[in-house]
């Protein structure tokens, strides 16, 4: 009778121990799939841009009704913004942001679910000043300049038309200065001096 007893509790010890290994190994996050979130917008942004993230799985399947959390810190270390998106059908989430021009890191945070581990990314965003393209015309008796913006930034180009079918080119650099004067054309795109 002894070894019944004994053989009893032995046996419901070791169900016990087992109950415990599953229940820590569940804790763990051992059955779940891993994630992989990453910040697919431009790292250099003109001021308000859009900030995006995809969120996959492993697999690079979508991960869609999924919050992420998302802090951006700007260069003194004051966190600027602190917001949570949600992913889309395509596992896509999307934050336009309203900041000023300068240097930031963005932090995007996914916490995982009962199927997926969380994790993290983070990223530089340099957001810069948007180019303004203008273009100007002033028209006189005798003829008109139209004026563009260059190439480079800052820099222009202005084209005086002499209303006889000429067009006279000047290239200004960023600085003002002229880097290409006096290119005459004919009014069939010609060089002419």
């Amino acid at each position: 009778m002894e070894n019944k007893n004994i053989i009893i509790i032995l046996a419901v010890i070791a169900v016990i121990l087992a109950v415990i290994a599953g229940v820590m190994f569940m804790q763990s996050g051992h059955g779940k799939e891993a994630s992989k979130i990453k910040i697919v917008s431009d790292k250099s942004q003109d001021v308000g841009g859009t900030l995006k993230i995809q969120l996959t799985d492993m697999n690079k399947t979508a991960l869609s009704k999924e919050k992420v959390k998302v802090i951006v810190v700007n260069k003194k270390g004051k966190v600027v913004v602190n917001e949570t998106v949600k992913t889309d059908m395509k596992g896509k989430a999307k934050l336009d942001l309203d900041l000023k021009k300068g240097t930031y890191t963005v932090n995007a945070t996914y916490d995982g679910n009962d199927n997926y581990t969380g994790n993290s990314t983070s990223q530089k965003l340099t957001l810069k000043e948007k180019v303004q393209e203008t273009q100007s015309l002033d028209v006189s008796s005798t003829g008109w300049t139209e004026t563009f913006p260059g190439g480079d930034t800052g820099s222009s180009i202005s084209v005086y038309h002499d209303g006889k079918g000429h067009k006279y080119v000047t290239r200004y650099s960023a600085t003002g200065s002229v880097y290409e004067d006096g290119i005459a054309y004919d009014e069939n795109a010609m060089i002419t001096s």
